[in-house]
């Protein structure tokens, strides 16, 4: 089985300057990325947040003579294809034009299938290769490929010396395939653009370009000149930008950068996807690029893509070239929005329906949210697949192999909900007042939040055009109704530290008005799930999650208590920005609010005497009783009430050995509605 990833490298419009290879250069990284970080010795036990790679393939890759042959093809294949554009360092002088080609293993599986005397061994590699800029983390291309050639052996012998020696062959040579494939397959994939810019005037420490997010520049993008100069966009309209220096070693007026970005994403509001959670060894890399591929180009909002393995690879690059990498690296600013990823295990089972034939049942659920700078939900989405397959004896797809198609089916329809349901609005606030370190905000169609990081311009005159300064950055701190305060926290420009005046304005992607933050929800800070009963259910949490997050409307924060295995928001974009290029010491202070939060309560039961089944037990009758909802929690932690309901489920066809999965099932199935109806009740309850 082979499966083909899109490549993140993107159409250009015709207004650019585009090569097939273009004028850069590029740097193959030494090693391969993926396997720092550990394995998963059992390859059947699953935890959360868990490897997706194998211990028997971290063993097989384990030696000089493999790792060579790997780097040796990668090269190879590089130098064949790019020629001169291959270099053996990266100096001071051209690191401005120099990428960095690094391998990376997304996931190694290795499951079985058994049949009868015989068994199959599968073995699945996905190795990725991506263009980082070593200077900023960004990624602008990256590549996926993934190849399993199973292995048949007696099924006595599959604990034996020789099948062990199989799998560690089998592992190699699939690495060394995968190598050349992706290194060959860049040269055609690739499609760059140079955009030059020059600066046309000068506003105090600031410099203004003469073209904008039209013409492909966008806020945050870096851009070099021939003298080896770099500037930072801090912000970019329509057919200008606005820069500040980063390294100016001259007076440059000519600046340039390179691109893989579609003209259509520069004037969008930018998001970082910081977490995966994860249950069953998938690979986090993998479900971001199907899910990011999913929502495309056409979504109201761009990805922010950036190399998880950044900083590994900019301290190896640091060890293997004379880059400064303290002075170089760790300059990116956050973006706007964050996004986390919640992969429910798939449920999977296979029943005897004939002599000859089984039914394969798979139950995916794939949760997403988009959080604000301030850590609220703006908008949550939720999906899932099922696949029911008549199978003849020996003859169907392996369960693992349909339940990486289910979750993949999954993660498609929800990177489409977020392409079609999630739009932004340009709202331009205006400042009404100025004290010290505090401003006020008319904010009459209640788009600001307490916790919200929001930028103040001044408007002024360059190069005979109006154009908007980014001055501070600020914090909203309360609202008073249509007022809103917040508090100046840094200038843009420590060169500048500008008054802010009446009359500045405020510019923000809004999604919807944010109402009443003192009437906001959250999860309790340490209190998880409460959830008793006889019935494992692991999905509850998510659901009312993802009820309260999409259905309320109060505003609902993403600060408080996650699901197990979870890292908690702040941790989650700490640990993110560390390790792919971000500015050290970034402010992750989300706001969380005090007045009220929540624990999710469910408990599950059979009806006594309920259940009545054929004489096989292969055909029963049940009916469960479930009570679902949520306590309240004041400031002191203390119980003031709870949201819930209780209802009564009749259940048809369930098969005594698989009743579990068919029970989890069913309540996936009928919890989003009741759920919807406890969050009606309680945005109607003060």
């Amino acid at each position: 089985m082979q499966i083909k990833l899109k490549a993140l490298s993107l159409a250009l419009p015709m207004l650019f300057t585009v090569w097939a290879h273009a004028d850069i250069e590029i740097y193959p990284s030494k090693g391969i990325f993926g396997l720092e970080q550990g394995c998963r010795a059992d390859p059947n036990t699953y935890e959360a947040n868990g490897s997706s790679i194998v211990c028997d393939f971290s063993q097989a890759i384990d030696n000089d003579s493999t790792r060579q042959q790997a780097e040796q093809i990668f090269l190879q294949s590089l130098k064949q294809n790019f020629g001169d554009q291959v270099v053996a360092t990266i100096s001071q002088k051209n690191k401005h034009r120099t990428y960095v080609a690094s391998l990376e293993v997304l996931r190694a599986s290795e499951y079985v299938v058994k049949k009868d005397s015989t068994a199959e061994i599968f073995l699945p590699v996905t190795l990725s290769l991506k263009l980082t800029n070593i200077l900023s983390g960004e990624v602008i291309y990256s590549d996926s490929a993934t190849l399993s050639q199973p292995i048949q052996v007696l099924s006595s012998e599959l604990e034996s010396a020789a099948t062990k020696a199989a799998i560690k062959q089998k592992f190699q040579s699939t690495l060394l395939t995968l190598t050349q494939q992706v290194a060959q397959g860049l040269k055609s994939k690739l499609n760059v653009a140079e955009i030059e810019t020059k600066v046309i005037d000068q506003w105090k420490s600031y410099l203004v370009l003469d073209k904008g997010f039209n013409q492909g520049i966008a806020a945050q993008d870096e851009l070099s000149s021939a003298e080896g100069d770099l500037i930072r966009i801090v912000h970019a309209d329509s057919d200008y930008a606005v820069a500040l220096p980063v390294l100016m070693q001259g007076n440059a007026k000519q600046f340039s950068k390179i691109s893989t970005n579609t003209r259509q994403a520069m004037n969008k509001p930018k998001a970082l996807v910081v977490d995966v959670l994860t249950y069953q060894g998938e690979s986090k890399d993998l479900i971001e690029q199907i899910f990011s591929d999913a929502v495309g180009e056409q979504a109201s909002f761009s990805l922010t893509p950036v190399n998880r393995r950044y900083s590994a690879m900019a301290q190896s690059i640091s060890e293997q070239t004379s880059l400064a990498q303290s002075k170089d690296i760790n300059q990116r600013d956050l973006p706007e929005f964050f996004i986390r990823i919640n992969v429910i295990p798939v449920i999977a089972y296979q029943q005897q329906i004939g002599k000859m034939t089984q039914q394969q049942v798979f139950h995916s659920e794939v949760f997403a949210e988009m959080i604000d700078r301030s850590g609220r939900v703006i908008y949550s989405a939720h999906a899932t697949d099922d696949i029911k397959d008549i199978v003849s004896e020996g003859m169907g797809f392996s369960l693992e192999a349909r339940k990486e198609v289910a979750l993949k089916n999954a993660l498609l329809q929800l990177g489409q909900k977020f392409q079609k349901g999630l739009q932004f609005t340009r709202a331009d606030l205006k400042v009404s007042g100025s004290s010290g370190q505090s401003i006020t905000i008319d904010d009459a169609g209640e788009r600001l939040s307490a916790g919200m990081k929001v930028h103040v311009y001044h408007q002024d005159k360059a190069a005979q055009r109006n154009i908007l300064i980014p001055t501070w950055e600020a914090t909203i701190v309360e609202r008073q109704g249509t007022k809103v305060s917040a508090q100046l926290d840094f200038p843009i420009s420590s060169s500048d530290r500008l008054p802010v005046r009446s009359g500045d304005r405020i510019l923000i992607d809004s999604s919807a008005p944010v109402g009443d933050s003192k009437q906001a929800r959250v999860l309790c800070p340490g209190l998880h799930t409460d959830q008793v009963g006889e019935i494992p259910f692991y999905g509850f949490g998510p659901l009312i999650y993802h009820a309260f997050s999409s259905q309320s409307k109060r505003p609902f924060y993403a600060t408080g208590a996650g699901f197990k295995g979870q890292t908690l928001l702040k941790d989650a974009v700490i640990r993110m920005t560390e390790n792919s290029g971000f500015k050290k010491n970034l402010d992750a202070n989300f706001y969380v609010p005090k007045d009220e939060c929540l624990q999710p309560v469910f408990k599950i039961e059979v009806k006594e005497n309920s259940v009545k089944c054929n004489a096989d037990k292969s055909n029963c009758d049940a009916t469960l009783i479930m009570a679902s909802g949520a306590r309240r929690f004041n400031a002191k932690a203390e119980k003031v009430g709870a949201y819930g309901l209780q209802q009564e489920i009749g259940l048809k066809g369930i098969a005594h050995l698989h009743r579990q999965e068919m029970y989890n099932i069913q309540m996936f199935e009928a919890l989003p509605k009741i759920l919807n109806q406890i969050v009606q009740k309680a945005d109607s309850t003060q």
